[in-house]
């Protein structure tokens, strides 16, 4: 690394961001849009224009290497997936120029739901009550079963089961244990009871046995709330996953049981309006987005000064999962962080800021890994006190999470030493509640801008002391007096940091799974074309780190690092 001569204004990344441009036309539904890899594997972003407009403005990140994105569209605008080049750092595309499909009317007259009490009452001329027990046989032959399979379930075997149990009551909770025929709903709540009646009309109304209407419930939209453009099939998905203890998908318990009351309730005596048809939903039935944005991110500690750079003294591997409504506002954000090494004796600490996003902008924090007595102060929704932007540290010491394995230096960088399992944390962070943003407005998926975050590891216990990635600058609680000291050349008037004199950093981020050097190995050693790299600004070799034939050397790699 010492040897590489590297252009002063080189920043070292492994990314680059895109503004994109998708033109959209004003009448015909072809979203949402999904941007993906050319090959398709990789989903950079699916979602709307922000302001509900024909022009979808946002921005990507994507890796260095790729030179051409693909577009996919819902399948209602019967569109072929188009390939589109990147130019510069621009993704535009005119979706006039391949458009097919138009608008239908919706008419949704003669559509009947019944609520938790139509479903429970005694049978009575062509009540609810009659048509339950009439069909419930034919309906569910195998009997009516809520939740998640893989974890747990309620199972209904009758007619008269069902008219039992509802109406559900009480505090509403995730099933931990499996139930036939339960008489009360005290073990999970009313939630329960809206998602049997829920059920029970897309089931019956599937078979015919509700209403008069070509349009099947199951396949009708939410028009607003946090089920947005989602379809009442993919709602009943969601919800019963989330019952069933396999998770909630980024919507809370109260958000998932007034959307199943909404189906509910919106045919029984007209129509409240709650939903419209798939082909005018501005969707596709899939409904609020879901975005992934993974990487592995590699560490020197011994900033200000110069390391080994084996860029093994910290590697942790993220994914966030991004949940976003249809006006492109973040809901919430899952964020899984895997601790898969760190060759430091030093007891280093991470996490994260979102550059743009005030902290008073995301409602709750969880997840996250603080030992008794921890240097790290937490305003009361989770995120790091005294910080301009929201920070979120996800953990303030490795040690307390992979145990050393007695040889060696760290943990998971020597060969000769036990491998370690990686130690995972999943932080969740809360931006709305109902839909209803937190305190400081809602935040939206351009504004976020992911791809550009900003993590950290703080070093030794000493909260003062962060290490970033090359041009990222220092939080609010670093010690400014360290920047430009040692061997670091930052400037904050020129909006430099964490650099040497000669370019160097202390910090990588890969867009992929990073296979780090054995410890004391100079990664130039380990892949052959990073110097190549480095040194024509990343215009040779941008994916340095893959696994092709002459990549790498697999010797100076460690090799339990996947």
């Amino acid at each position: 690394m010492d040897d590489l001569v590297v252009n002063n204004d080189f920043d070292w990344k492994t990314t680059k961001t895109l503004d994109v441009n998708i033109q959209l036309p004003a009448d015909v539904n072809v979203l949402p849009l999904s941007i993906t890899s050319k090959d398709g594997k990789r989903v950079f972003f699916t979602g709307y224009p922000e302001d509900k407009s024909n022009h979808l403005s946002t921005r990507i990140t994507v890796p260095a290497y790729e030179q051409q994105l693909k577009l996919i569209f819902a399948p209602q605008a019967k569109m072929s997936d188009e390939t589109v080049d990147i130019t510069g750092n621009k993704l535009s595309y005119n979706v006039n120029n391949n458009l097919k499909n138009m608008m239908m009317p919706c008419d949704l007259g003669g559509l009947v739901t019944y609520s938790q009490g139509g479903w429970h009452a005694p049978a009575h001329g062509a009540n609810a009550g009659t048509l339950r027990d009439n069909y419930f046989a034919n309906v569910f032959p195998n009997g009516l079963v809520i939740g998640d399979p893989g974890h747990f379930t309620i199972k209904f075997t009758t007619a008269q089961a069902v008219a039992s149990f509802l109406p559900a009551g009480g505090n509403s909770q995730v099933l931990t244990q499996h139930f036939t025929d339960p008489s009360n709903a005290n073990q999970v709540g009313s939630w329960a009871g809206q998602i049997v009646a829920a059920m029970m009309n897309v089931a019956f109304d599937d078979a015919g046995y509700l209403g008069n209407n070509t349009n099947k419930l199951k396949d009708l939209v939410f028009l607003s709330g946090p089920f947005s453009g989602m379809s009442v099939s993919n709602f009943l998905d969601v919800a019963n996953t989330a019952i069933g203890g396999g998770g909630l998908g980024g919507f809370s318990i109260n958000e998932i049981a007034y959307a199943a009351e909404q189906i509910n309730n919106n045919f029984e005596n007209g129509d409240l309006n709650y939903f419209t048809c798939t082909a005018n939903s501005g969707g596709n039935g899939t409904g609020p987005t879901e975005v992934h944005y993974s990487g592995t991110l590699a560490y020197e500690d011994l900033w200000p000064w110069k390391g080994d750079y084996d860029f093994n003294d910290m590697v942790i591997a993220y994914n966030f999962a991004i949940y976003k409504n249809v006006q492109e506002q973040i809901r919430h954000i899952t964020a899984t962080f895997t601790l898969q090494a760190f060759g430091a004796s030093f007891y280093n600490g991470f996490g994260f800021s979102l550059p743009q996003i005030s902290p008073d902008a995301i409602l709750s924090v969880s997840g996250y890994h603080l030992k008794p007595g921890s240097i790290i102060h937490l305003d009361a929704n989770g995120l790091e006190a005294n910080q301009t932007n929201a920070t979120v540290i996800v953990f303030d010491d490795a040690f307390d999470l992979m145990q050393h394995p007695g040889i060696g230096t760290g943990v998971n960088t020597d060969p000769s030493a036990p491998f370690v399992t990686p130690d995972t944390l999943v932080v969740e962070m809360s931006f709305m509640d109902n839909g209803v943003p937190a305190p400081g407005g809602p935040v939206t998926f351009n504004q976020l801008d992911i791809g550009n975050f900003n993590p950290f590891i703080i070093v030794n216990q000493e909260r003062g002391v962060e290490v970033h990635l090359p041009g990222y600058p220092p939080t609010s609680l670093a010690n400014s007096n360290l920047i430009g000291s040692g061997q670091d050349s930052g400037n904050p008037g020129l909006g430099r940091y964490y650099k040497t004199v000669d370019n160097l950093p202390w910090a990588i981020n890969i867009p992929e799974v990073f296979n780090y050097p054995v410890e004391k190995q100079d990664i130039t050693g380990a892949y052959y074309h990073f110097a190549d790299w480095a040194q024509s600004d990343g215009l040779l070799y941008p994916d340095w780190f893959l696994d092709k034939p002459g990549y790498r050397n697999h010797l100076l790699i460690y090799q339990n690092s996947q």
